[in-house]
């Protein structure tokens, strides 16, 4: 029953079935859900909205993601790379507008990985010492020794999408990466004294039982934050042609 799996899920004792229960449930067995969900957030956030914004400052990538439209073969886009100035002019422009968090986007992009990250690290001290608003770095996964310098930098989080913790379909969808290397950005990056993000992506393939495998998966890493994307399809990517789903899975 619906009811038995949200106590477990409000107890944190729910598993792979529970999930797939409250994922698939519908009509009135939905509204109870929503209104745990509701409940739920109440108890820990109350009438609050936290925002946090995004500058993407480079869409140079050395990964050939299948679903993603800045993948390297994807010759049909004009690319760019954002100077440290526009970058800190984003951010500050971010803070004046009242949003709580500046969100470093990019590209994996060989450039700014050259050096030791030299590009990235000047950057995010750039922001930190510039604009003083708390930084969310996403450059995509780097070495472990670097975690320490990032956060010296300035990076309060640290973002790395795992998309699905599904082997198989991480290995379709991520071309030529590693999976454990993709995972332990998000350890490496707590164990370096920053929060860490995971997300998930709905809608590239997924079943209910893998899509609750991921949710598990990322509350047992111990990430502060997750979220849930829809997956939308984009041009010039093996992907372009699958039709999108309803954003109420989200």
């Amino acid at each position: 029953m619906i009811s038995q799996a949200i106590a477990d899920a409000q107890k944190g004792t729910i598993g792979t079935d529970g999930i797939v229960k409250l994922l698939t449930a519908t009509g009135e067995d939905r509204e109870k859900l929503f209104q745990a969900a509701r409940g739920a957030r109440s108890r820990n956030f109350g009438n609050k909205v936290f925002t946090y914004g995004f500058v993407y400052f480079s869409t140079h990538c050395k990964n050939n993601c299948s679903f993603c439209y800045y993948r390297r073969s994807n010759t049909s886009l004009e690319r760019y790379r954002k100077s440290k100035e526009e970058i800190v002019q984003l951010a500050g422009s971010l803070k004046d507008a009242g949003i709580n968090m500046a969100d470093l986007t990019m590209g994996e992009d060989p450039l700014m990985y050259a050096n030791g990250y030299e590009k990235l690290l000047d950057i995010i001290s750039s922001v930190r010492d510039s604009v003083g608003i708390p930084i969310m770095a996403s450059p995509g996964a780097m070495p472990k020794d670097m975690f320490p310098k990032l956060r010296d930098a300035g990076a309060d989080w640290f973002a790395c999408y795992q998309e699905t913790y599904d082997r198989e379909l991480f290995s379709r969808m991520r071309l030529e990466q590693d999976y454990s290397n993709r995972m332990n950005q998000k350890i490496w990056s707590m164990e370096a004294g920053m929060l860490a993000e995971d997300g998930m992506m709905v809608g590239l393939g997924e079943t209910p039982e893998s899509r609750a495998e991921t949710i598990l998966r990322m509350g047992k890493l111990g990430c502060q934050q997750i979220r849930a994307m829809t997956f939308v399809p984009q041009s010039g990517t093996p992907m372009e042609t699958v039709i999108p789903q309803n954003s109420d899975d989200e």
